[in-house]
Order: C-alpha cells, then sequence, then structure tokens
C-alpha cells in the first residue's frame, strides 16, 4: 500500500501551481480578447491575416492586428506549457516544496515577462518575448525535479 505524505508548507506548492498560473492564463486570455476587438479579427478566426497586419495601423509602434497575433502566440505557448507546469510543480512539491513554489514562482514571473514582451514591446517578429525565456530553466529545473527525484522515490514503493 503506498502512502502519501504532504508536507506541511504544501499550500504554497498549490498557491502557485493552482492559483497563480490559472490566474495568469486569464490574463492572457483578457488581453487576447481586448486586442481582438481592436485589430477587428472576427471569430473564428485564430490569426489576423497578413494583409490585416500590414493595413491595420492605428498605432505607430506596431499594428493593432499584428499585436494581436503576437498576444495569440503567447497565449498558444502558455497553454501548451502550464498543464505540465503545474503538474511538475505539484508533484515535485511532494518531495521539495519550497524549490517547486521557488521554481514555479520564478515561472510565472517568466510568463508574465514572456507576455509583456511579446505583445507590448514593439520589436520585430515577436522578439521582445526573449524577456522572459527565463521560464525554460524553470521549467527545466521542475521536469528534472520530478523526474528524477520524486519519480524515482515513487518507483521504489513497488
Amino acid at each position: 500500500m503506498l502512502t502519501l505524505t504532504v508536507p506541511e508548507n504544501y499550500g504554497s506548492v498549490i498557491a502557485v501551481a493552482l492559483g497563480a498560473i490559472p490566474l495568469l492564463g486569464f490574463v492572457h486570455g483578457a488581453v487576447t480578447s481586448r486586442l481582438r476587438k481592436d485589430a477587428d479579427c472576427p471569430y473564428p478566426h485564430c490569426y489576423a491575416t497578413v494583409e490585416q497586419c500590414k493595413t491595420n495601423t492605428f498605432q505607430i509602434v506596431q499594428p493593432k492586428a499584428e499585436q494581436f497575433n503576437c498576444a495569440q502566440r503567447a497565449h498558444a505557448n502558455f497553454l501548451e506549457n502550464s498543464s505540465q507546469t503545474m503538474l511538475f510543480i505539484l508533484i515535485a512539491g511532494l518531495k521539495y516544496p519550497q524549490l517547486a513554489t521557488g521554481l514555479g514562482s520564478i515561472w510565472v514571473l517568466g510568463r508574465s515577462l514572456f507576455l509583456y514582451g511579446y505583445v507590448y514591446s514593439g520589436k520585430p517578429r515577436g522578439r521582445g518575448r526573449l524577456y522572459g525565456s527565463f521560464y525554460l530553466l524553470a521549467q527545466g529545473a521542475l521536469w528534472g525535479l520530478t523526474s528524477f527525484g520524486v519519480a524515482r522515490e515513487l518507483i521504489s514503493y513497488f
């Protein structure tokens, strides 16, 4: 029989994985929805066309349609990474609660800067996303803690 002991400070792990990350997802959705309206990109289209990006110039720095496309791509990339990261934080937090909370917080900060840089920096081809690209280091560390730290211990029970 497998007994799972949850550390006392596991609440902070839950706060990051099931609180901060979904909240950031809501922010992504709100930013994308607002820019969709500004770019005049109707549903069900996921992205503005190249022609819209060239002609939709309500803003001096970056056309609204292109800005919407950057927000949509940042949101999609967030969705591609958030579920596995939440799982990594929750599992790694069973053995390393403080480290998992810290790495999860770094991931949230990186993803926030990724969104800001991608959407609002005005850099060509979305290069502003590199502001927050350090989230990948936190995500990799969480994967390592989960795969080699906790999973190895769980396997020993079987």
